[in-house]
């Protein structure tokens, strides 16, 4: 006896998964994994910088370049998560096992991409220190914010991530919580929603407890990520495999995801934290 369909439980555990996701929403889908194996490499479109404009001298024909990709390469990943359900309990049960294990397992599936992709972010080149180990202020932020030069407009950032201990910073922050002030819309700003907590200068901020707490300095880290600075492939979908187990009456429900995640441009992160490697 089948306790489930696996078509219609992998849909299930996808709803769900992109209900929990966070730094994914941040990051750009290039791609699906295809013919690919588990522990190789795939290659990530990350193209070079074309040079300035040249001025043009009558009779003499202007430098030609040629828009190459540097070489940008991630490791598969498989990752995985097996729950064991009872016939017995999914028919007794108060609530329904099935809809638990799936909302249990997208939970799992959706951090732990999560804490990639945060773990990929933060190798980046761009970094500025706080002053706190678990505290931001609005200037640190603009510091921040600098290193992206004069190409820093609110619309192409995508969001800054922030560990929950720094969500208290932002509340007791002016430049957050102030409507009055012409740059700041604070409307629902310190009103979580989907992760959410409001906004900086018009950029989302979200918090995320996934990979942004370093323990061995006992610190927090924060992003902030611009928009296709941030990559991930992955298969079509979320595989579900049910296992019976006649002899015991239960189902072992096999979810399988697999992915790759890669930064993609090494000047759209910026790391805060108080140690600066």
């Amino acid at each position: 006896m089948s306790l489930i369909i696996p078509e219609i439980y992998s849909g299930l555990v996808r709803e769900k998964f992109l209900g929990r996701v966070k730094v994914m929403n941040l990051a750009t889908n290039v791609g699906i994994l295809k013919n690919t194996i588990v522990g190789s490499t795939v290659t990530f479109p990350k193209w070079k910088t074309l040079t300035d404009a040249n001025v043009v001298t009558k009779g003499v024909q202007s430098p030609i370049d040629s828009l190459d990709q540097d070489s940008s390469q991630a490791t598969i990943k498989m990752i995985d998560k097996i729950v064991r359900v009872f016939d017995i309990d999914d028919i007794t049960m108060l609530g329904n096992a099935i809809q638990e294990a799936a909302a249990q397992q997208a939970i799992i599936f959706a951090r732990k991409l999560d804490n990639d992709l945060i773990a990929e972010a933060q190798t980046t080149a761009l970094k500025t220190a706080t002053a706190g180990a678990n505290a931001i202020t609005a200037n640190e932020l603009n510091t921040a914010l600098q290193n992206f030069g004069d190409d820093s407009d609110t619309d192409d950032i995508a969001g800054i991530i922030v560990n929950s201990l720094l969500d208290s910073s932002f509340y007791s922050m002016s430049e957050f919580v102030d409507g009055n002030k012409t740059y700041n819309s604070a409307n629902g700003n310190g009103i979580v929603r989907n992760g959410m907590i409001g906004s900086f200068r018009g950029i989302p901020v979200f918090h995320s407890d996934k990979g942004t707490y370093d323990s061995t300095n006992n610190e927090c880290t924060s992003l902030i990520i611009k928009k296709n600075a941030l990559g991930f492939m992955e298969k079509t979908g979320i595989d579900i495999v049910e296992e019976r187990e006649e002899k015991l009456h239960c189902s072992d429900i096999v979810g399988a995801y697999t992915y790759a995640v890669k930064l993609l441009d090494d000047a759209g992160v910026v790391l805060l934290k108080k140690t600066i490697a």
